[in-house]
């Protein structure tokens, strides 16, 4: 059985509507990445906010961890996530490597 992801359809609709004002506020979509999209026994749910390799870079460290922390912790209780979230913001250099794998849009709306 081909699988968008090994979450419930509502677990799954709950991330997707905590991932929303995140979106909305960077103008860029969340994605599902990682082992959630591979395999019913992840330990985690990652999630990546890609961002062009300036404005990450204009965000520092600091504020980048900060926010990865806090949207991590703002996301999980939002959703009432089945697992821990793994929220990073990545530049698109780091982001667009082979080994990455898929990514699964979250937080945006069909137009």
């Amino acid at each position: 059985m081909t699988r968008a992801a090994y979450l419930s359809p509502p677990d799954f609709r709950r991330l997707h509507w905590a991932c929303r004002p995140v979106a909305d506020a960077f103008g860029a979509p969340v994605y599902l990445v990682g082992s959630v999209l591979k395999r019913a026994d992840y330990r985690d749910i990652d999630l990546r906010l890609i961002l062009p390799d300036k404005r990450v870079k204009r965000l520092g460290d600091d504020v980048r961890s900060l926010l990865n922390i806090a949207l991590s912790d703002l996301i999980a209780n939002a959703a009432s996530a089945p697992a821990p979230i793994d929220f990073q913001i990545q530049s698109m250099t780091e982001a667009n490597v082979p080994e990455h794998g898929s990514r699964n849009p979250l937080g945006i709306e069909a137009r």
